[in-house]
């Protein structure tokens, strides 16, 4: 890319501001959405946690969809040579380069080679240590462990004595480098036990407090306004109060207030990933300070997200944009296959909702979540080739498919997939000091120290492909503590039994519900979630044109564009299952089974979104 366009070229393609200012109106029914949420500050002025999530220890998944994702990722960064990842730092440094370049958005491709881009992977760089760190913990992988340590020292080596670690007088996205650098230097220490990382931290944030412009432009695509997530992070861990007070500086609050003001969000251009990210940085300004604007400003932002923003998959932002609520979202599915930044919005979307089931304990946010990890992140295909990556999911109306990044390798979306897949190991389990909250459905188990008694709790399910999770109970004595399950908010006759014995207590959709007994090894729990076909319309301007659920899984057509159902009548009687998981069909209209969006593989056709036609009767 030249460094007079931006990462990715959301400005050309943002929503024009006077449409924006015409229809999306005033945000007054969101700004006090996180007026009810639990607000509790501790004696230092940071705010409680009400759920702790279990930090990349002690959750490990179990053979099932997305372990061999996960471990598929795995060996595919592990694999890439370290000498490779390196090639363009060592150049810059006039060290010895062995190796080769990596290729596409931020090496040294021949179309893209320029004087400021001479095969570096300065814009990856920190989040694969990021990635690699949560990696080496989350599994206690030794091997992933060693290959960041090295990429780190080689790396340190680069860097000049006074910080400087572009070799570039006019870097491009120096905000944005620097910020994944934070992040992924915060996590070796953090993650990977590597305290000579924090002397590299103070090195270069001592180079980004003297050279990073601080303009704040509103509609720079530099992406300052996400770096007071990662500086606060890095203060959390250190305490040293410079971190804060450079993370305060980049407060977007001139955005965040418009989520509770009531104000437009028509001043700005929305590069919806980025946006939705600084909304992390609004939640830890939130955890540093416990000042509860904040939690109101992520729960609206959340709030106003999921009414006017989302598609049935947990997607969002069409061609990168933040859309009016006037219809755009439905009608951008007939202008485009850029549906949804997969890998970088997953990324965004599970911190938001992760802190604010931290912050609020509310079982809501955790439904998000569930809907990107089948629809979004699960759906994504995986690494290929040298730096090969899924991008853009497609839901065009008339078909879409999967195809990898058209727009050169390595682009942004192979930095945050591999943290995207590691968050796995930290959504889907979190725990008070009562017990533990059980998120997500999918096979793993957790461990953890109860009051002095190590507890294992392992989750055996099918889960969107049946309805059923089995929970069994692992402990060295009884012990009494809580194990609460998130009710999907789409759920209806959810029912569990504890050792085949139905419980009565309250499944009340959105919330978490509660067995409280004293354990003994080996009791186990059952829950049963309905999984029911129903129609999801786009937006409120659209109601007939839908995408075909059932529980949390967007299905998705083979072949045939159109979908005739008549104007009455359950879905379910319509729509007849072949006999294989989650698959469905439509009798006596043209073929064209309905398949998961996560089970379509590459340049497969398919239809997500439809028109209703209705049948005619008599």
């Amino acid at each position: 890319m030249r460094r007079d366009i931006s990462r990715r070229q959301f400005l050309a393609h943002a929503v024009q501001g006077a449409a924006l200012a015409s229809c999306a109106g005033p945000l007054s029914k969101f700004a006090n959405a996180g007026a009810s949420a639990a607000v509790e500050t501790s004696p230092g002025g940071a705010a409680k946690i009400v759920l702790e999530p279990f930090d990349y220890a002690g959750v490990r998944l179990i053979d099932g969809r997305l372990k061999s994702q996960y471990d598929t990722m795995r060996d595919y960064y592990f694999a890439i040579p370290d000498d490779d990842i390196l090639k363009g730092f060592r150049a810059r440094a006039g060290l010895s380069a062995p190796g080769n370049d990596l290729g596409g958005w931020y090496s040294g491709e021949p179309q893209r080679r320029t004087w400021w881009n001479l095969g570096d992977t300065f814009n990856t760089f920190g989040q694969w240590l990021s990635a690699m760190a949560r990696m080496s913990r989350a599994t206690d992988d030794a091997a992933m462990r060693s290959k960041a340590v090295h990429l780190m020292l080689e790396w340190a080596r680069t860097i000049e004595p006074d910080g400087f670690f572009f070799y570039s007088r006019r870097p491009w996205q120096p905000h944005y480098i620097y910020d994944k650098t934070v992040c992924g230097l915060v996590d070796m220490a953090r993650y990977a036990g590597r305290k000579d990382a924090l002397p590299l931290l103070e090195t270069i944030t001592g180079w980004a407090e003297s050279d990073l412009d601080r303009a704040r432009q509103p509609d720079s695509n530099t992406e300052w306004y996400t770096l007071s997530e990662n500086l606060y992070r890095a203060y959390e861990l250190t305490g040293a109060t410079t971190y804060r007070s450079f993370g305060d500086f980049w407060r977007f609050t001139d955005y965040w207030k418009a989520f509770t003001s009531g104000s437009a969000l028509s001043r700005f251009n929305h590069h919806a990933y980025s946006h939705v990210n600084t909304m992390s940085s609004a939640a830890m300004a939130y955890q540093v300070n416990g000042d509860p604007e904040y939690l109101r400003t992520i729960t609206s932002a959340y709030d106003w997200l999921q009414e006017t923003q989302c598609f049935a998959t947990g997607g969002y932002g069409p061609d990168e944009d933040l859309v009016p609520p006037d219809g755009e979202l439905g009608r951008r599915l007939e202008s485009t296959f850029r549906s949804f930044e997969t890998p970088c919005g997953c990324w965004a979307a599970f911190k938001l909702a992760r802190y604010l089931m931290m912050f609020t304990g509310e079982a809501r946010f955790g439904d998000w979540i569930e809907k990107l990890v089948y629809n979004g992140l699960g759906a994504a295909l995986p690494m290929a080739g040298r730096g090969d990556t899924f991008y853009y999911s497609d839901y065009r109306m008339g078909g879409g498919r999967k195809i990898y990044h058209i727009d050169g390798r390595w682009p942004c979306c192979s930095g945050t997939y591999p943290q995207a897949v590691t968050d796995y190991h930290n959504l889907i389990y979190y725990r008070d000091p009562a017990g533990i909250y059980v998120n997500l459905f999918i096979p793993s188990r957790a461990t953890w120290n109860h009051k002095g008694n190590l507890i294992t709790v392992e989750q055996e399910t099918a889960y969107p492909e049946a309805d059923t999770a089995r929970i069994t109970v692992r402990l060295g004595r009884p012990a009494a503590f809580d194990l609460k399950f998130r009710v999907p908010l789409w759920s209806r006759g959810v029912s569990v039994e504890v050792n085949e014995s139905r419980l009565d207590i309250p499944v009340a959709p959105g919330t978490w519900a509660v067995v409280r007994r004293t354990w003994a090894a080996g009791d186990r729990i059952t829950i049963h979630i309905p999984l029911e076909l129903r129609l999801s319309p786009v937006d409120s301007q659209h109601p007939r044109r839908v995408a075909v659920m059932c529980g949390p899984v967007v299905l998705v057509r083979r072949e045939s564009p159109e979908l005739v159902l008549q104007g009455s009548g359950e879905l379910s009687s319509q729509l007849r299952p072949t006999g294989r998981p989650l698959e469905f069909a439509a009798p006596g209209q043209p073929h064209g089974e309905f398949v998961p969006f996560y089970a379509v593989g590459a340049e497969s056709p398919y239809n997500m979104y439809f028109d209703l036609k209705e049948a005619r009767t008599g």
